[in-house]
């Protein structure tokens, strides 16, 4: 009976799609490779929908919610489109690119989580080799950004002519690539690598010659925040190393005794110690708050339509404001103002902040609030972000059930992601792509696991 209704795809098809899933990743953020990446997801998806079709029995049960959750989130997107657009014809235009990608990207990550979610109890060394795959994938753009610099480092050197897609810039250029996008596309990573390590620590492996790939992730992520000087990926690394050194601090003080309290402090204090001189340093974060007095005032300071027309405001010491923190919590004080006059949103994925802005101050130059949660909700209203929250949430608390390596996915991967959207400009484009990709990739995994626990038939 559970041979005719659960439907596993032979190991060559999963490889396939595995493959096909870390190109995807790899290259998501890089300018002209449009056609790649539509190759990978139609691909991917058209394998997909037999594995979903002699499948389909799975999706009536309970352990299924998400999967109706993010379908929810599509047909309100559908609706809103019909019934609440401010804007159709811009509207329809991300309908039939962000919104279209978005679904079949989700076709392609629900039937790849499914493949490997099946084969989690029967298939151990073929699994092991899915995750070395799926993990190359997250560790694709770290590997293309390094590249890129190596190259760019050299050429400049040594006045050597290379392409211009292997080059790294500093400004907009046809090839150029945010340092936000490394953020969204390398925290992950990081996040994975450091849970990772945790469970060899676990299995007193930490120290192993096999450890050392994941210990390079960590290192090369960071040193891409370093480099980059993004606020953001210093900030959320520091919040995963604390948890990482947390947890293992945890499992020291497990067994009182005063040698492993006195180790258990001292190793929590290494990322302490760390993040405190981090933060000395760094004049955004040492006038953070004093920055955010007078941000909030919006009405009083109103230099945020324009800052480089206005300038910035100037506080109680007459020093003037640091700009990005001036800017980012003005914007997201707008942001929310926005969001309790327009519940069900304006219909943008991008630019809503800056569409609502300009009709009620015309000589304001405002694009994103600079936070994706409060930019997706001022696109898509209240709903879509709150059924894509609690997707999200599930997931996440579904995969802690999954066996190690892939409850990684979900308790440190996609948990990095949700983290990431509450302060970077990431309501756009691919992003949204990959944010649904992994929220359904992770959904489906424990879907897959938790049939066969269950058997469900």
């Amino acid at each position: 009976m559970l041979d005719k209704q659960i439907y596993s795809p032979p190991s060559s098809v999963i490889y396939l799609q595995c493959t096909l899933f870390a190109i995807l990743f790899g290259i998501w953020v890089l300018p002209e490779t449009i056609l790649v990446r539509h190759l990978c997801l139609f691909i991917g998806a058209g394998l997909g929908l037999y594995v979903i079709f002699r499948n389909r029995s799975l999706f009536l049960n309970r352990a299924a919610i998400a999967f109706w959750i993010l379908l929810s989130l599509f047909a309100w997107v559908t609706l809103h489109l019909i019934f609440l657009s401010s804007d159709f014809d811009a509207q329809w235009l991300e309908f039939g690119t962000i919104w279209k990608r978005s679904f079949i990207g989700f076709i392609f990550a629900l039937s790849l989580g499914l493949s490997i979610g099946l084969t989690i109890q029967s298939r151990a060394q073929a699994l092991s080799q899915y995750w070395k795959i799926i993990y190359a994938g997250f560790a694709l753009p770290i590997l293309i950004y390094w590249m890129k610099y190596v190259v760019s480092f050299l050429a400049m050197r040594y006045q050597i002519s290379v392409p211009e897609y292997l080059m790294l810039y500093d400004q907009s250029a046809k090839f150029y690539i945010h340092k936000s996008a490394y953020v969204f596309f390398c925290l992950p990573l990081l996040a994975i690598s450091l849970g990772f390590l945790y469970q060899l620590y676990g299995q007193r492996k930490l120290f192993q010659f096999s450890s050392l790939i994941y210990f390079a992730s960590v290192i090369a992520v960071v040193l891409n925040f370093l480099v980059e000087k993004d606020r953001n990926g210093e900030i959320y690394s520091i919040f995963f190393f604390l948890l990482f050194f947390g947890l293992i601090a945890r499992d020291y003080l497990k067994v009182m005794s005063i040698k492993k309290i006195t180790l258990g402090i001292f190793v929590l204090l290494i990322p302490i110690v760390v993040m405190f001189f981090q933060l000395k340093g760094n004049t955004y974060w040492n006038h953070f708050f004093s920055d955010a007095k007078i941000a909030v005032q919006i009405e009083k300071y109103d230099h945020w339509k324009d800052t480089q027309n206005k300038g910035l405001p100037i506080d109680d010491e007459g020093k003037m404001l640091t700009g990005s923190n001036y800017e980012r919590i003005a914007w997201g004080t707008i942001a929310i103002q926005f969001i309790a006059e327009h519940p069900w949103g304006f219909g943008l994925v991008e630019k809503s902040f800056g569409r609502l802005g300009m009709a009620r101050w015309p000589d304001a130059k405002l694009h994103q609030s600079h936070s994706g949660w409060l930019d997706f909700t001022l696109g898509m209203g209240i709903p879509a972000t709150l059924l894509i929250l609690f997707a999200s949430i599930y997931a996440c608390i579904g995969s802690q059930k999954l066996p190690a390596p892939w409850n990684l996915m979900g308790s440190w991967g996609l948990v990095s992601m949700l983290l990431l959207f509450c302060t970077t400009e990431v309501s756009q484009k691919v992003y949204i792509d990959a944010f649904i990709f992994m929220v359904t990739f992770v959904s489906s995994l424990n879907l897959g696991a938790k049939a066969l626990e269950l058997e469900l038939v």
